[in-house]
């Protein structure tokens, strides 16, 4: 059986391999990081880190016995059982809060890295180099975008129906009017016999909170009133 052994250079290069995916790993995790994920900078330089190293041992780490008739060695499934260990992790990241599902971009993102590690570990330094510059500006740039246009707050309203002589209809399109969605709505007679109606609401996040509570208080009809702003 063939011995094999690498020089000074190659090992270089592999070393460097695993630096350079370690610091697109960073640059990834600072973005997370600054953002208070729970997910942050230590875990995607692993990630990267882990990756590459395990895409260097899947294609050079089999060098002794690649040869043997008897052996035969494919270099893809230990990157593909990465990518599917990399789930996981994934899912840990991934939490329910106030009906709202959270760190799914994060998941995507420990996800992504995983890739970029695995093709910077098999010496694909222009496409993994691309694809961090790429995530950074999905990650960064556009999340500013769509938090503008697409984020909302949310809150929840209590209406008196009977003392204000309005139904359900007359609330939800008054409630239309200054562009306020609602929805999980509950409906409950008091002792005195006037109807109540509790509801979540959905507001756009165009409007500061305390102006979409002054507009809403202007209404007359809102007894009560809460606001969460979702970050």
């Amino acid at each position: 059986m063939p011995e094999y052994s690498f020089t000074l250079k190659v090992v270089l290069i592999l070393i460097g391999r695993i630096l350079l995916s370690t610091l697109c790993g960073m640059l990834i995790g600072w973005e997370r990081e600054k953002r208070l994920k729970s997910a942050g900078l230590r875990t995607h330089m692993l990630v990267a880190m882990a990756a590459a190293l395990m895409m260097i041992i899947s294609k050079y780490g089999f060098l002794d016995v690649v040869y043997l008739s008897s052996v035969q060695v494919d270099a893809s499934r230990m990157a593909s059982g990465v990518v599917q260990a990399i789930g996981f992790l994934g899912a840990g990241v991934i939490f329910v809060k106030r009906d709202n599902i959270i760190g799914v971009t994060t998941a995507a993102g420990l996800w992504a890295t995983v890739g970029i590690g695995l093709a910077i570990g098999s010496g694909l330094y222009a496409l993994g180099i691309a694809s961090t510059v790429l995530m950074l500006i999905i990650q960064y740039l556009m999340h500013k975008q769509e938090h503008k246009a697409f984020s909302t707050n949310t809150g929840s309203i209590t209406i008196n129906l009977t003392k204000h002589g309005m139904t359900l209809t007359d609330v939800k399109n008054r409630l239309d009017d200054i562009h306020i969605t609602i929805r999980n709505i509950t409906m409950t007679h008091t002792h005195d016999g006037d109807i109540l109606l509790k509801a979540s609401i959905i507001c756009s996040r165009a409007a500061s909170v305390p102006g979409i509570m002054e507009e809403m208080s202007r209404s007359g009809f809102i007894d009560d009133i809460e606001i969460f702003a979702v970050d």
